[in-house]
């Protein structure tokens, strides 16, 4: 029997992109493009870093910087511009996003949502997500607004 953490780590694995395709993530018109996905879960620092695959509905994966492993189902209503996604982590926090596309070719979309713990979860996605969190007066570079101070990303 196959235990279910064992088979989730299995599967992130296969389904998370090395640092040598994270580059290379296209919006392609079949289901097999890939979305970067960065969240702030809460006000202390904890943030979500993954990938969501699929065009219109889809699977995403990723991690929290505490060391959670994430998946999770989403979808979209590309002709309002709105979706959902339902995430769960295997340290027991779960979260329905609920977000608003601003580009939905490139899979620019924010969203927001309240986890199983009481805290906010506001999200960024795109193919262009970096610019978006990006400083350009400062050239910083992204960051996250994920407390205090903001969190460095790349």
């Amino acid at each position: 029997m196959v235990r279910p953490a064992l088979a989730l780590s299995a599967w992130l694995a296969l389904a998370m992109p090395t640092n040598a395709q994270t580059a290379d993530c296209p919006v392609t018109e079949d289901l097999t493009s890939c979305t970067r996905i960065l969240a702030c879960i809460g006000n202390e620092g904890v943030w979500f870093d993954g990938r969501s695959f699929g065009r219109g509905y889809g699977t995403l994966a990723g991690h929290t910087s505490d060391g959670a492993l994430c998946t999770g189902r989403w979808t979209s209503s590309t002709v309002l511009g709105f979706g959902q996604a339902e995430v769960t982590c295997d340290d027991g926090f779960a979260v329905t996003v609920l977000f608003y596309y601003q580009e939905p070719y490139t899979g620019t979309a924010l969203g927001r949502g309240l986890g199983s713990d009481g805290r906010m979860v506001r999200s960024w996605s795109g193919l262009h997500v970096l610019d978006y969190l990006g400083d350009d007066e400062s050239g910083a570079g992204a960051s996250l607004p994920c407390g205090e101070a903001p969190i460095p990303i790349s």
